[in-house]
């Protein structure tokens, strides 16, 4: 029996690294704002979310798996050359846009974690943008994003502060299956957000491109699946104890995050004098990882749908529109945060908000594509297997599209929740 084990555990790391990258990154600094913005203003009531987004992340991961295994291209590739030039640039506009958001998240990140010490984002931010440009561009990122996951696993330490903040586990239980909703603006907003960080539309390009990159065959499907579902229940666990602590530790004292300053008292029940510190070093890792990802993923993308040169073993002259393009995002995500008008915070969850209204964009291409498995020389799924997944992606674009145009309703129209309420107890009852 042990003659056999260690080899396949050797295969199985060879393996793993798309899903944990992936899932990892999406805890970034938009993420853990986002989780504990949700968590002190509304304590429990979107858990629920949580519930449904495991089971989102991990089937449409399982998709993009799936089609970078067995076709051995990237989803802008495939899009490329099943829907046209049309459709290939709509999804590369909305990537763009989306990542460029996320990365000025990211950047905002960098400059929360160093306020917490007193550098002022004008000093930070331009030594990062140039910092992380010139890493990118020496092709070293591969050599340290594993140190930078390593380090992002310090929001480990929310599951033993969640504990230690001793909730009422029935209560949570609850407020995971229970699902509650609410017309608030500031509501709609907290759950676009949780959708927006936790499934992203760069998520669904880089674990296909990484597979793709990697060689995984199509015999250690299930392996690299398995490691998605890990990744994707880690992923909204560490989500779910930053709400469950943030609640406990901040709802129920009426403090309401709004700086990464503010989500480190929620860590002080278990670090106590060290919280901040400790934080502020967890959230540079994270949002650093980041970082580095988007503008690669985006450049990445963009230049195999177009069909630009591109890979980091290149030189400037090889692929300038690759190398160029990172310099481009890097650099309207800095003037972004620079903008002395916009506080930090609200760049890193507004754009996971512009990520969950963008993802239905993406998530029609990957639904449409899952479907052609012939087409795509995929073995065929099983008729449960096809619903399921069918059933699963289409109710997350529909979930997040209802609630995108909610949001500008009630935006423009504050009242207009109270209105639809009325109008549904007239036609139920």
């Amino acid at each position: 029996m042990f003659k056999n084990f260690w080899p396949k555990i050797v295969i199985a790391l060879g393996v793993v690294g798309p899903g944990l990258i992936a899932g990892a990154a999406n805890n970034d600094a938009g993420g853990i704002s986002t989780y504990a913005y949700a968590g002190s203003r509304f304590g429990y009531l979107l858990l629920w979310v949580l519930t449904l987004n495991v089971i989102t992340l991990f089937v449409t991961q399982s998709v993009g798996a799936r089609l970078g295994i067995y076709t051995g291209k990237g989803l802008s590739a495939l899009i490329r050359e099943n829907f046209g030039v049309r459709a290939t640039v709509l999804a590369l506009l909305t990537l763009f846009i989306a990542n460029t958001a996320v990365s000025a998240s990211e950047m905002a990140g960098i400059a929360s974690s160093f306020e917490i010490f007193g550098v002022s984002k004008f000093i930070t931010v331009p030594i990062f943008a140039v910092l992380i440009w010139w890493i990118l561009y020496k092709g070293s990122f591969k050599k340290v994003e594993r140190f930078f996951l390593l380090i992002s696993l310090f929001f480990v330490v929310y599951v033993f502060a969640a504990v230690m903040a001793q909730p009422d586990w029935a209560e949570v239980g609850r407020a995971l299956t229970v699902p509650h909703f609410s017309f608030g603006s500031a509501y709609l907003v907290a759950f676009l957000g949780i959708m927006g960080t936790t499934v992203t539309p760069w998520g669904q390009f880089f674990i296909q491109s990484y597979i793709v990159d990697k060689g995984v065959s199509p015999k250690y499907f299930k392996i690299e699946k398995w490691e998605v579902f890990l990744s994707a229940f880690f992923t909204c666990l560490i989500a779910a104890m930053i709400i469950i602590t943030t609640k406990n530790v901040l709802y129920d004292n009426g403090i309401v995050v709004d700086s990464a300053k503010s989500a480190a008292l929620s860590l002080r029940p278990i670090l106590g004098n060290w919280a901040e510190f400790l934080f502020g070093f967890g959230f540079f890792c994270a949002s650093l990882l980041g970082a580095f990802i988007l503008p690669l993923t985006t450049s990445y993308t963009i230049c195999e749908a177009l069909g630009f040169e591109y890979g980091m073993n290149r030189t400037w002259k090889e692929a300038p529109w690759f190398y160029g393009l990172m310099a481009v995002i890097i650099g309207i995500a800095s003037v972004i945060v620079l903008l002395p008008f916009l506080s930090l915070f609200h760049i890193m969850v507004s754009a996971q908000v512009v990520n969950a209204i963008l993802l239905p964009v993406i998530l029609v291409f990957v639904a449409l594509l899952m479907n052609k498995t012939k087409k795509l020389g995929l073995p065929e799924p099983s008729k449960f297997q096809k619903f399921w997944y069918n059933l699963v992606t289409w109710e997350a674009v529909v979930r997040l599209s209802l609630v995108s145009l909610l949001l500008l309703v009630v935006s423009i129209f504050p009242n207009a929740g109270d209105h639809i309420i009325n109008w549904a107890k007239d036609i139920l009852f």
